[in-house]
């Protein structure tokens, strides 16, 4: 069975937990795919980022990685290697269009169809879930429909409670429920089912009695 592990960003304090809950699912003889194309490489190199997660993996027993920054010709095939994939934060509109453009979209997907494990960090988490539309000025059409990984959900990243009035703006907009994800929160996400691996998270919708706001805690699962 497939496994997401998304984290709302944050420092590398703040994801402790999370980056030792992917490592003790990975098999550490194997490397790591780590695919920083969210990112914009004229603010921070690709290497510079690259450089950065193994400086945080490799004290965790995590023995190698593997950066990709051209994903065109690649086939599910060619993630037989690895143990996992990382997508890191960034816009997750640019990450979208390079996996549309590339096809990867539909590999990444049979990758986690097939029991794959992915880690994706703030922007590299989003583009899992039922809707980007709020991120970006784009509609919603084909180009820009996300991976849909997330049973019927949509990520906020970064959450903090000034977020509120736009996420439910959004929430009157496109009635999609969100889960929120303050810096350091973190879901484990399976085909089954969703569950908080890291404080601080929040399950925020429309219902029949108006908002509403739950915050969820360590390994409370959700249900869709």
């Amino acid at each position: 069975m497939g496994s997401l592990i998304l984290s709302g960003g944050g420092s590398y304090e703040q994801n402790l937990d999370v980056y030792q809950f992917l490592v003790n699912k990975v098999d550490a003889d194997k490397p790591i795919l780590y695919i920083p194309l969210a990112g914009d490489a004229e603010h921070r190199s690709y290497q510079r980022s690259f450089d950065y997660i193994k400086s945080i993996l490799m004290p965790l027993g995590v023995k190698e990685f593997v950066m990709w920054t051209d994903l065109a010709d690649k086939k599910r095939e060619d993630l037989t290697r690895f143990s996992a994939v990382y997508f890191s934060g960034g816009r997750s509109v640019t990450l979208l269009e390079v996996l549309k453009k590339s096809g990867f979209d539909e590999v990444i997907r049979q990758y986690y169809n097939d029991g794959g494990i992915i880690f994706g960090q703030s922007a590299g988490a989003i583009l899992f879930g039922s809707d980007i539309s709020y991120t970006t000025k784009q509609r919603q059409t084909n180009q820009y429909r996300p991976l849909q990984l997330l049973h019927g959900t949509r990520l906020w990243c970064h959450y903090v409670k000034e977020d509120d009035e736009f996420i439910y703006h959004h929430l009157n907009k496109e009635n999609i429920p969100f889960i929120a994800l303050a810096d350091g929160g973190a879901i484990h996400v399976t085909k089954r089912r969703i569950e908080v691996i890291a404080e601080d998270v929040y399950e925020m919708r429309n219902n029949r009695d108006g908002r509403c706001k739950n915050q969820l805690r360590r390994g409370q699962p959700l249900k869709n």
